[in-house]
C-alpha cells in the first residue's frame, strides 16, 4: 500500500478491453483478465494483508481458515474446503498447524459399531477454541479497517460496479471453482 491511488482514470485509448474481438486476437498476456486479476490479488496479499497478519503470528491461509471456522462453526472438513476455495491438503495442512497452536479443533465423526477401516473415511467436524476465537476478535477490526481503506481509494460509483463486475464474472466462470494458488 506504499503506492498512492491513481488520481484520474485510464484513457480509453489505451485499454486493450474495449474494441476486443471475440477471438481474443491482440490481446496481449499481461491484458489477460486472469493475468490482471492476478497480479492485482498477490499486490493486495503482499501488501494488505499479510503486513497485519504478522502482528498476529498468522499466515494467510491460517486467517482465511481461523475466520471461516469462526462464523460458521463447528463445520465439516468438506465445508471448509468448499468455503475457503483452498486445496484439500494445504486445508488439511493448515489445520493441523491450527490445532497444534489451539485454535481449532477437529473430532472425527464415527458411527457406532464403525470399522478402522470405515473410521479413515470417518467426516471430520472442525471447531474453533476459545484462544481461536479470542484471536478472530482481535484481527477482525484490523483486517476490516485495512480493507476498508483500499476500497475507500475508490468512488462509491466504482465501489458498486467493481463489486458488481467481480460478481457477474463469479457467476460467469461458475460456483466452485478453486484458486490455483491458494488465495
Amino acid at each position: 500500500m506504499q503506492q498512492k491511488p491513481r488520481t484520474r482514470p485510464i484513457p480509453k485509448s489505451s485499454c486493450p478491453w474495449l474494441k476486443l474481438p471475440r477471438s481474443g486476437s491482440g490481446l496481449n498476456v499481461e491484458d489477460f483478465l486472469t493475468f490482471r486479476m492476478n497480479r492485482l490479488s498477490n499486490a493486495l496479499r503482499t501488501n494488505l494483508t499479510k503486513a497485519y497478519l504478522e502482528d498476529f503470528e498468522l499466515s494467510l491461509p491460517e486467517w482465511r481458515l481461523l475466520a471461516l471456522v469462526a462464523r460458521f462453526s463447528p463445520l465439516r472438513f468438506s465445508e471448509v474446503t468448499a468455503r475457503s476455495a483452498m486445496d484439500k491438503g494445504q486445508v488439511s495442512r493448515t489445520l493441523r498447524v491450527m490445532a497444534k497452536r489451539g485454535l481449532t479443533k477437529m473430532k472425527v465423526i464415527r458411527d457406532r459399531g464403525s470399522r478402522s477401516a470405515e473410521a479413515l473415511a470417518a467426516p471430520v467436524m472442525v471447531s474453533i477454541t476459545a484462544k481461536g476465537r479470542s484471536l478472530y476478535r482481535e484481527v477482525l477490526p484490523v483486517a476490516r479497517k485495512r480493507q476498508a481503506e483500499v476500497l475507500m481509494t475508490l468512488s462509491e460509483a466504482d465501489r458498486y460496479a467493481l463489486y458488481a463486475t467481480l460478481d457477474k464474472l463469479f457467476q460467469t466462470v461458475g460456483r466452485g471453482a478453486a484458486d490455483e494458488d491458494g488465495e
